[in-house]
């Protein structure tokens, strides 16, 4: 990791990874592009929410992994499986993501777990449903 000017640049293999899964898109105004496959987005946070200067995002971060892999039905099961794949062919980043996961649930204050819930307009993430999002992608 290389840290300039405050900005931290991410070493270049892990960065491709992105760049080489992506999925296409259309807005509603028939605007077209492309963005990281939900699966590598998952990864990468799991990897990255422990570097985040703020909790605020960091919570934001836990979030996001639990909707994408719970909130968007179909989606949401493509989006596990994808991660799968990448745990069985990045292991290294896997066990990453592992330990990350679960130092933070292990170590999650009941406050903490009441801010993770209150990121979610809907009141649907609770800690029960979060721990066994997680369970069912750090267990492969």
């Amino acid at each position: 990791m290389l840290l300039i000017a405050g900005i931290t640049a991410q070493p270049l293999s892990y960065l491709t990874l992105s760049l080489q899964r992506t999925r296409e898109f259309q807005t509603y105004s028939n605007k077209q592009g492309r963005v990281v496959s939900p699966g590598v987005w998952m990864l990468h946070k799991g990897l990255t929410f422990t570097k985040r200067q703020s909790s605020v995002k960091t919570l934001k971060d836990l979030y996001g992994i639990w909707y994408v892999a719970t909130q968007l039905g179909d989606f949401s099961q493509l989006a596990i499986k994808e991660f799968e794949e990448l745990a069985h062919q990045h292991k290294k980043w896997f066990k990453t993501f592992q330990k990350n996961l679960r130092n933070w649930v292990d170590n999650a204050s009941p406050s903490t777990w009441s801010k993770l819930e209150s990121q979610d307009p809907t009141g649907r993430l609770k800690k029960l449903s979060f721990q066994q999002m997680i369970s069912q992608l750090i267990e492969q």
